[in-house]
């Protein structure tokens, strides 16, 4: 693996959104929508910026995560919000179509593990969990 800028920023902007989303699903239970289309926007920039002939694959990812998040969404009739389908487009955008299901296995285990210990069939915030799967996912690929 050799370090670069556009890995630097990428990583920047995994842990700055993943950290702003995650706090505000912990405390308040939703996410501002600006916030996220800002950070989605952000992830777009970067893209264009430093990956500029292989942006297509990561749009192509970001859609298969949004998508999938919003087939839960309908699934689980409207449990999963919508703020975690626009992660799911955020999630895309860093990662390869090959590593979505690696970051939706460590969300899944990771959610299974502490929810059933802590909230019981309560309601819960999933973003940290996205954002731990997503980083997850990130540096693995870069490793890999």
């Amino acid at each position: 693996m050799q370090i670069s800028l556009y890995l630097i920023v990428q990583f920047a902007l995994i842990l700055l959104f993943s950290l702003i989303l995650s706090i505000q699903d912990i405390k308040r239970m939703t996410v501002g929508i600006y916030i996220q289309w800002a950070a989605i926007f952000s992830a777009l920039v970067c893209q264009l910026i430093f990956a500029r002939q292989s942006i297509w694959i990561f749009i192509l990812s970001s859609i298969l995560a949004g998508a999938f998040y919003f087939l839960v969404r309908i699934i689980t009739k409207g449990k999963l919000g919508i703020a975690d389908v626009w992660f799911g487009l955020f999630q895309g955008l860093f990662l390869l179509p090959k590593f979505l299901p690696l970051c939706f296995g460590i969300e899944a285990l990771a959610a299974l593990c502490i929810i059933n210990k802590r909230f019981g069939k309560a309601s819960f915030p999933f973003i940290p969990f996205m954002s731990l799967g997503l980083t997850t996912a990130f540096i693995l690929q870069n490793i890999l």
